[in-house]
C-alpha cells in the first residue's frame, strides 16, 4: 500500500552510516549544531568536521533535519521521530522489494527477537485486530 502523506519520506535506501550517527545525536539532544554533533563524534573516532556540515547540509536537503540560524552558527532539529524514520523506511522495503507483503519482515522479526518482544508483537497484533 502507497504512502500518500505530503510529507517527503525516506528514501528506500535510509540513511547512510554517518548519517544515522547524526541522527542517533539529534534524536538524542533535540537540537544542535554541526560543531556539538562533530564533538561527539570525535569521541568514536576522527570524522572531519567539514564531513559532519556535509552530512548535516545533506539531511536537511532531504528534509529529515531541519536548519534554522541564530546567532553565528546553525542549529538543526529533526523534521521526523527515530520511529517514523524507521516506519518509512519498512513500509518502503514491503512497498517496493516485498511487493506489498509484509510476511518476510515479520517472520524475520519473529526469528531474531527474544521471547519476551514476540509477546510484545502478540499483543500488538490482537489490539490491531480488537480495533
Amino acid at each position: 500500500m502507497a504512502r500518500t502523506s505530503r510529507r517527503r519520506s525516506v528514501r528506500l535506501n535510509g540513511l547512510n552510516e554517518l548519517e544515522a550517527e547524526i541522527m542517533q545525536i539529534v534524536w538524542t539532544t533535540g537540537r544542535t549544531t554541526v560543531r556539538d554533533v562533530h564533538e561527539r563524534l570525535l569521541l568514536k573516532g576522527y570524522t572531519p568536521y567539514t564531513t559532519v556540515m556535509a552530512a548535516m547540509n545533506n539531511l536537511t536537503q532531504k528534509g529529515i533535519l531541519k536548519q534554522d540560524k541564530k546567532d553565528r552558527a546553525y542549529s538543526y532539529k529533526p523534521t521526523i521521530s527515530n520511529v517514523q524514520m524507521a516506519n518509512d523506511i519498512v513500509d518502503n522495503v514491503i512497498d517496493k522489494i516485498l511487493c506489498g507483503s509484509a510476511s518476510p519482515i515479520i517472520s524475520h522479526l519473529l526469528k531474531l527477537k527474544s521471547e519476551d518482544e514476540v509477546e510484545v508483537i502478540l499483543e500488538l497484533r490482537n489490539k490491531l485486530q480488537s480495533s
